[in-house]
């Protein structure tokens, strides 16, 4: 079927197609990634300031310009790094139905500020949590503490579920978006005669709203993930309708354990053990690697932490105690 910017076969659109279309477009990138590209559009714009550019030249972009773009900092910066620069100008022609040009040309551009960069460019491994660290958090938090009950629960969840926090905790503490976090009838009931619970996850990074599930296996520690949650309930009186990790204020209100409050909390108890600050994809990681450390099939990690293939190499940590752990002494 041949479109054009006019509508289907040239005939426009009507504004209420228009609209949808544009709604769609609006909620086609995550929160976090929007306010990255915001930040490389005005980046954008600071270049073509400098390089004197009309503004009738800069939006839609040619290909030179582009290609400039891309290498401006070229042996200052990660590849990565321009590319995502690069994507957020591509990202504001797709919202605004404009002509992509970047081709072959702008591709080797970024390739070769992939191989020009700086060794310092290099983003460190982010460390992972350990369970060293969640029993740091089990002995230092008051667990008949509203907020420590849920800040506990979040960690002991994250940990063994291996799931992202931004898809248990809301951005901020006094709204949360319908259909993003778990509510309190997600934290399903006991699936085996130990207890091991599926915790419904109604959006994930990789699904979107199609969602997932995390299961949380009972575990034989203090930092078990489903006697952490039961209790951060009983605490909380969670309802069922409401956002699972949330807690009463002061003044007895539910309010949403943010990211940045569950954080800050987190590092607050290990800062006093000298562990330096950590963030919260440490927590996804971190239980990855307990898990393969602790002998865990690899494949059955994989499917319990919704890992693709290629994420899952990438997140591997360890691999001093892995590799012996896996190959050595084979019996051939």
């Amino acid at each position: 079927m041949r479109t054009s910017r006019r509508g289907i076969h040239g005939v426009p659109l009507k504004a209420d197609a228009k609209a949808k279309i544009q709604h769609a477009l609006e909620h086609a990138w995550a929160d976090s990634t929007i306010e990255k590209y915001g930040q490389s559009l005005e980046a954008y714009q600071q270049f073509c300031d400098a390089q004197e550019v009309p503004a009738p030249h800069r939006l839609p972009a040619s290909e030179e310009l582009l290609c400039a773009f891309a290498a401006a900092r070229v042996g200052e910066i990660a590849g990565g790094t321009a590319r995502s620069a690069v994507a957020a100008v591509k990202a504001w022609h797709i919202i605004h139905d404009a002509p992509w040009k970047g081709g072959l040309r702008l591709r080797y551009t970024l390739k070769g500020v992939e191989k020009l960069a700086p060794s310092s460019s290099a983003r460190e491994e982010r460390p992972p949590v350990t369970k060293e660290m969640l029993n740091l958090l089990e002995r230092d938090l008051d667990l008949s503490s509203p907020e420590d009950a849920a800040v506990f629960a979040a960690a002991c969840g994250a940990f063994w579920g291996q799931i992202r926090l931004g898809e248990i905790l809301s951005d901020t503490q006094g709204t949360y978006f319908e259909g993003r976090i778990p509510l309190g009838a997600d934290f399903g009931q006991p699936a085996t005669p130990a207890g091991t619970r599926v915790l419904r996850l109604p959006w994930t990074k990789t699904k979107g709203a199609k969602g997932d599930s995390a299961i949380l296996c009972r575990q034989n520690s203090a930092t078990d993930p489903v006697n952490a949650i039961a209790n951060h309930v009983n605490v909380n009186s969670i309802p069922p309708d409401q956002p699972l990790f949330s807690f009463r204020n002061d003044k007895g209100y539910l309010v949403c354990l943010s990211r940045r409050k569950f954080l800050k909390r987190c590092n607050e108890v290990w800062k006093k053990r000298g562990i330096p600050s950590f963030t919260g994809h440490s927590f996804r990681i971190g239980g990855t690697t307990h898990l393969l450390i602790a002998g865990v099939n690899p494949d059955v990690v994989q499917a319990m932490g919704r890992w693709n293939s290629d994420a899952f190499l990438i997140y591997w940590r360890r691999l001093d105690i892995l590799a012996p752990l896996h190959a050595e002494f084979l019996v051939l």
